[in-house]
């Protein structure tokens, strides 16, 4: 018996009996990750309010890996060495975790592939033959639709598989289970319920999608202003969020067109019309049009989580409610380049961006640690 097994020990934390000591340990963790990072505002604090595209890691998941995953890490193609087994044992342990908690089968398979769903969709796609697979995502699935059933969950088919990344995965999933999805869930409709009480009838913040509907914490949004009978630019508002308030959201949602194109409502002739100004026109040479990124379509986004915390959810609520009523009155102090739609304050060179704040480099090992210059 090796020494760690992730089904069973990975988290002290297994069969709680309160779930609000791990959402106290996670929303203590956000909060000591925030205050390791340097502020690049006023107000000197980050808030993360995209954790459904981009989540960040979490300080004891990692502390585990640095403590007991890495110290053993070794390629699990073979199982020559001590560390080649644990690992694999690791890797392994990770698979039969999800699969657990995924309620899956012998008759299923859980197969880590490469990131985002889209790589999950990517794989089925090549698996039904569809069309050719572009390979840190997971899926779950019947072994009927694979035709090599015995190699279908091993890690031989990729030639350098992310087994650290594997191993995170069934840590997240152990997580989420020791959480409890019914925990999850109620927290997350009390902030559900807490944004439309706030902008449902809002006169300057237009709600996109159903209003009605049992749905994630995940909400998309366009900033209307009266006075000048337009919308304020989606990076815009992503921006002012940052600059002014420290929160992360994010915009720039087109790469799924036919999605924002439902939301916005827009129909095929105003699609094509933009997508001219994107492309520069580009089929046609004998009517040529200056590209503009400005004019994509678009809105902005966040999103929260069941361990934010309620005085985080009320900040971000009075930010957008606060960039909602006079966030235009900003626009003389940002400047933007309309072949990239970016946003700058014009206090800041484009040439040095305050967000660049670390770069490899300036990395030096002269001293014999890691450190900047």
């Amino acid at each position: 018996m090796w020494k760690y097994d992730l089904s069973f020990d990975i988290f002290p934390f297994d069969q709680i009996q309160d779930y609000r000591h791990v959402e106290q340990r996670i929303q203590s963790t956000v909060h000591t990750t925030a205050l390791i990072l340097p502020a690049i505002n006023q107000f000197g604090q980050i808030i993360y309010a995209d954790n459904t595209v981009s989540g960040r890691g979490l300080l004891f998941i990692e502390q585990y890996m640095l403590k007991h995953v890495l110290p053993y890490y070794a390629n699990i193609h073979s199982e020559d060495s001590a560390g080649a087994i644990q690992t694999t044992k690791f890797h392994g342990g990770s698979r039969a975790l999800i699969k657990r908690y995924a309620n899956a089968t012998d008759d299923d398979v859980a197969i880590f592939i490469g990131s985002e769903s889209r790589a999950a969709m990517n794989k089925m796609i090549n698996v039904l033959n569809l069309k050719d697979e572009q390979v840190r995502s997971l899926i779950i699935a019947k072994k009927k639709f694979f035709q090599n059933q015995v190699l279908v969950e091993s890690p031989d088919g990729i030639a350098t598989p992310d087994v650290l990344g594997a191993i995170r995965v069934g840590s997240v999933f152990h997580l989420k289970e020791s959480v409890g999805c019914h925990i999850m869930e109620a927290l997350e409709n009390e902030c559900v319920e807490k944004f439309f009480r706030k902008f449902r009838n809002h006169e300057k913040l237009i709600i996109l999608g159903s209003t009605s509907i049992h749905r994630l914490a995940l909400f998309s949004f366009l900033i209307y202003v009266p006075i000048f009978m337009k919308y304020l630019h989606h990076n815009f508002v992503s921006v002012l969020l940052n600059d002014l308030f420290g929160i992360r959201v994010r915009s720039e949602c087109s790469y799924n067109a036919s999605y924002v194109s439902g939301l916005l409502n827009l129909d095929d002739q105003r699609s094509e019309i933009i997508m001219k100004f994107l492309t520069a026109n580009e089929n046609d040479q004998l009517d040529a049009i200056t590209k503009n990124e400005l004019i994509r379509y678009d809105f902005t986004q966040l999103d929260l989580s069941y361990f934010t915390s309620d005085e985080d959810v009320d900040y971000i609520f009075n930010a957008i409610e606060f960039i909602a009523n006079g966030g235009w009155q900003f626009l003389p102090l940002y400047t933007c380049d309309s072949t990239t739609a970016v946003w700058r304050a014009r206090t800041i060179p484009l040439e040095n961006p305050s967000t660049q704040l670390h770069s490899l480099q300036m990395i030096t090992f002269e001293n014999g640690t890691m450190e900047e210059t």
